[in-house]
């Protein structure tokens, strides 16, 4: 063979080989994979049910080992028990495969699509307290009050939690780490993943490669049976007592299994963007309990469950109070869009073109994001809207910002009448401290008012990421409700004192 015919044949072999191996990597294995039966067979008498989903999923040519590191050896032990395989939960491996939703998940841009939320390159630059000023008197005494800053994107999701300032606890990783979620309740390298479990012991069994992102593909995807799946222990226990979704009865199956298929792609999310206890209560006791209700059933719920003593108590009032987490999921339902049949994926994972095909982009942000990208013809352009909407993305890309700003300066309203709420309510508590005659009766009452419009604020403006707008008609009403109950609460505790004062003395 002459000479530059040998070279050109050694530089193609592998070239060929490389990009074959890249096809591969874009189109997924091969279903037919060969020499993978036999391996599987060896495996399945002991994991009969990961192999038969696995035996009917679109993973089925892929052997055991190629995602679990050690499963020759730990098949051909004397004691397997002895030689365990490893659960890989890395990203990095879904990635060899599924290259585009990888790159997708973990892409980060910062910056604000319209005026609210976004994600900030560096998490300090934008506090909570630079949308909600008065957020710090608000929630006063709460961990909060230390660090609360605008998240980044999940690329960032445990490392951001491991770097700020305040306060942690184990059951915060259910949401951060796809393992701690994975093993919650049972052993994990040595430790028992529980609410007293210490953070720190946790953090340092997560594998060095996710101590950035945390929550993984698998945390959504089962890898064996290539479908949606919940790990969340505290959702699982939420759907086991109240059903998929307790305010819409016709849908609200009992398992995650037989729910259809727009209420599993909100229960994927559900996972960790709901409104949970995490941590210790006022009384000191650890929980990690999904309340599972919408905002409106939330201070009923925590009175009965676990007298009001779940979170925290505000500095300046000496009185409990609710500290809401993130409820999109909670807020979305009855929502106009949930009822049309949109879920998460439909606005926040739209289809984009990619190489000439249509995939589900992995890109979780707001979906003015996609539109900005849809109207400066950019990659990952879409508009995930005209699924229901006829009208332009400029249009419609306005229609929700006005709505925002509408739903932001009705928050303020209540911003500032829970600061003169509190205010009332401290002024009376001290005045009867200094042996001022107070009427105890309609103290407390105020108390309970301002109970009642500090969650309804506190839920739907500040802790839920949408500014309103994954249910606006809720949202406007309940914090017109709140704007009612703070200005009560101020009026009953600035007469709590004046009445008692005017009241005649006994001869």
């Amino acid at each position: 063979m002459p000479r530059c015919s040998t070279l050109c044949l050694m530089l193609f072999v592998p070239l060929f080989g490389f990009l074959a191996w890249s096809a591969w990597q874009a189109q997924g294995p091969a279903l037919d994979n060969p020499g993978v039966g036999a391996e599987r067979e060896t495996c399945s008498p002991c994991h009969s049910d990961f192999a038969e989903s696995h035996a009917e999923s679109a993973h089925r040519g892929l052997s055991c080992s190629l995602c679990h590191a050690r499963a020759d050896e730990h098949r051909k032990a004397q004691d397997p028990s002895k030689v365990l395989p490893v659960v890989d939960f890395r990203a990095e491996s879904c990635g060899v495969c599924h290259r585009f939703q990888y790159e997708t998940y973990f892409m980060s841009e910062a910056g604000t699509p319209g005026q609210f939320g976004g994600t900030p390159a560096d998490p300090q630059a934008h506090p909570k307290t630079k949308d909600f000023p008065l957020y710090n008197k608000i929630v006063a005494g709460h961990g909060f009050t230390k660090e609360y800053n605008e998240d980044r994107s999940h690329k960032f999701i445990l490392r951001d939690h491991i770097d700020v300032k305040r306060p942690k606890n184990a059951a915060c990783l259910n949401c951060k780490a796809t393992p701690v979620a994975y093993y919650w309740g049972r052993q994990w390298k040595g430790v028992t993943l529980v609410e007293s479990a210490k953070w720190e012991d946790v953090i340092a069994r997560i594998p060095k490669e996710m101590l950035d992102y945390g929550a993984s593909c698998t945390q959504c995807h089962d890898p064996h049976g290539a479908r949606l799946r919940v790990i969340n222990k505290g959702l699982e226990a939420a759907i086991a007592e109240r059903g998929v979704n307790p305010y819409w009865p016709e849908k609200n199956a009992r398992r995650f299994e037989d729910a259809d298929s727009q209420q599993k792609a909100i229960l994927v999310c559900a996972q960790c963007h709901v409104e949970y206890v995490c941590g210790p209560g006022a009384d000191k006791q650890v929980r990690f309990v999904f309340s599972w209700r919408k905002v409106r059933d939330l201070d009923d719920y925590y009175r009965k469950a676990f007298n009001y003593q779940q979170d925290w108590v505000h500095s300046l009032l000496n009185e409990p109070l609710i500290k809401s987490q993130h409820p999109e999921t909670e807020l979305f339902w009855e929502s106009k869009y949930e009822r049309a049949g949109a879920s998460c994926v439909t606005c926040h994972m739209p289809k984009v073109t990619f190489n000439g095909r249509q995939v589900t982009s992995h890109w979780l942000v707001s979906p003015l994001r996609y539109i900005d990208r849809h109207l400066n013809q950019q990659s990952l352009g879409a508009f995930p809207c005209a699924q229901c909407h006829t009208v332009t993305p400029e249009v419609l890309r306005a229609q929700v910002l006005r709505v925002q700003q509408h739903v932001n300066a009705a928050q303020q309203r209540v911003q500032q009448a829970l600061s003169e709420s509190i205010d009332a309510i401290a002024a009376a508590k001290q005045a009867s401290q200094q042996g001022t005659p107070v009427d105890g009766a309609l103290l407390q009452r105020a108390v309970q008012l301002h109970q009642w419009a500090h969650v309804r604020w506190e839920n739907l403006a500040v802790s839920e990421n949408s500014m309103g707008f994954h249910n606006p008609e809720e949202v406007f009403r309940e914090l017109n409700e709140a704007l009612d109950y703070a200005r009560q609460a101020q009026m009953l505790a600035l007469q709590a004192t004046n009445r008692a004062a005017r009241a005649p003395t006994a001869r």
